[in-house]
């Protein structure tokens, strides 16, 4: 009794909303800002336990960018940077990516924008309690909440960064060992061990690199070899095009494979998969991209390490899964956090629950403003799950086949539901939402006609390949 009556004194606030999204992050804020763009009676209140929105980007290395355009990035109502096409630089000639600076920017206007609305209610800095309770993590006090319709979890599959993951190995005192986002501090070493075959691996190396750090200074652990999708090929606005050619070739691939070597050969060869080591196999795909400028400069690291996972770090030697190597002295540089969580799928629809989740593959904010249309626009859960059923976040690349015909299965489901489509050709979020601006074009009709040949039997392939048959 005496507990409950000073928690009861604690409750300083009785809140009451239609919806509780948990979560300030891309995908929270993506289904808020379509929510109530398409419910115009929706009150939402948005909790985050961070202090600032934006989620995993509150966090991240400070040098890092977007590796995809800002053009398709963000929420659906405010656009991300000016849609400008860089004249210079690494990224010369492909639509800008923002820095972490300008995405901390953005997600603050996103909050101020939905608060204006006067329907949105976002609370920094405040943790849910799960039964019908919020915490305010600075003063401790407890609001009290009344949730009419649904809690939206958006941190389902929450993003690991190297800034709040914890090393899944041991890291003695003594030994030299800096996490990525503090890389800047420890700029001069007399050389440097980057541990991490992924995108941020990726990003330290070309830091590194970029302040004149000779590549036979730097050694680089990769316990195996990752695919990496062609920047240039997944391009917005003036230059959808590429990108239709691009999912051309995938359909291709996917109508035409006997296998999945076969598969990824084709793929290979179509440019739209590569990797760092051509003579590797490369077995993980998160999707990830870089442009031919990035990966070339990152394959002028040699000194690559292939012993597996690293196991222990101490000040003389790295130990990993099949032996060990002396540190040399280096400066080494954790790039091993995992990025989206690999959660199995649930139904996204449930009783007073949203579970937020990938429906086309690899695009978070067009997922995430795509289940905020259809909660706002569809009456019942079953019919809900049916137009956006959960599709499998990857890891590795044997389920790039299941993942790409789950998308295409769905997509093909949306042909009579006018709405939907209609959603899906209009907002900015969707990579091809330019498309019907350049189908005059013979390249743009050739890359349709070839897709739209492929696709169908691609489907049907790709799920064979993926059942292993």
């Amino acid at each position: 009794m005496a507990l409950a009556a000073t928690f009861q004194d604690r409750v300083r606030m009785h809140l009451s909303t239609d919806y509780l999204v948990v979560g300030a992050g891309l995908s929270g804020l993506a289904f808020a800002d379509s929510l109530i763009t398409h419910d115009p009676e929706a009150e939402l209140v948005v909790v985050d336990r961070r202090t600032q929105p934006g989620g995993h980007w509150a966090d991240v290395y400070p040098f890092v960018r977007l590796h995809s355009p800002s053009a398709y990035y963000g929420v659906d109502s405010m656009p991300l940077g000016s849609n400008r096409i860089d004249v210079d630089g690494p990224n010369a000639g492909l639509y800008e990516r923002a820095t972490a600076t300008e995405l901390q920017t953005y997600f603050a206007d996103v909050v101020e924008k939905l608060a204006a609305t006067g329907r949105v209610r976002v609370l920094l800095g405040h943790e849910n309690l799960d039964d019908g309770h919020l915490r305010d993590l600075a003063t401790g006090e407890v609001h009290e909440l009344e949730v009419r319709r649904r809690v939206v979890d958006a941190g389902y599959l929450e993003v690991s960064v190297p800034a709040t993951h914890t090393p899944s190995f041991d890291i003695a005192d003594d030994a030299s060992f800096v996490p990525v986002h503090l890389l800047g501090d420890h700029v001069e070493s007399s050389s440097y061990t980057v541990l991490g075959a992924g995108k941020t691996g990726v990003d330290a190396v070309l830091w590194l690199l970029d302040h004149d750090v000779d590549p036979e200074r730097i050694r680089w652990v990769r316990p195996r070899e990752a695919w990496f999708m062609d920047r240039a090929r997944f391009q917005p606005l003036d230059l959808a095009v590429d990108s239709l050619e691009g999912f051309a070739a995938d359909a291709h691939a996917g109508a035409t494979a006997k296998d999945q070597d076969d598969l990824l050969g084709l793929l290979e060869d179509a440019g739209r998969l590569t990797r760092l080591d051509p003579t590797i196999p490369a077995t993980m795909w998160r999707g990830a991209m870089l442009n031919d400028h990035e990966l070339q400069r990152a394959r002028t690291v040699t000194d690559v390490v292939r012993l597996g996972r690293v196991r222990r770090l101490e000040r003389d030697r790295i130990v990993l899964d099949q032996g060990e190597v002396p540190t040399g002295g280096a400066l080494h540089i954790d790039c091993t956090a995992h990025g989206l969580r690999n959660a199995p799928p649930t139904p996204i629809f449930a009783d007073g629950r949203i579970v937020l989740q990938q429906v086309r593959h690899k695009t978070p904010p067009y997922n995430a403003a795509l289940l905020g249309f259809v909660e706002a626009k569809r009456d019942d859960d079953e019919t809900k799950n049916r137009l956006c059923p959960p599709n499998h976040y990857t890891v590795g690349v044997d389920e790039w086949a299941r993942t790409v015909a789950r998308t295409w299965r769905t997509e093909g489901s949306w042909r009579t539901e006018p709405d939907l489509q209609a959603w899906v050709a209009g907002t900015r979020l969707n990579l091809l939402a330019s498309l019907p601006q350049h189908l005059g074009s013979e390249r743009a009709q050739q890359a349709l006609a070839r897709y739209v040949g492929h696709v169908g039997d691609a489907v049907a392939n790709l799920e064979r390949i993926a059942a292993g048959s």
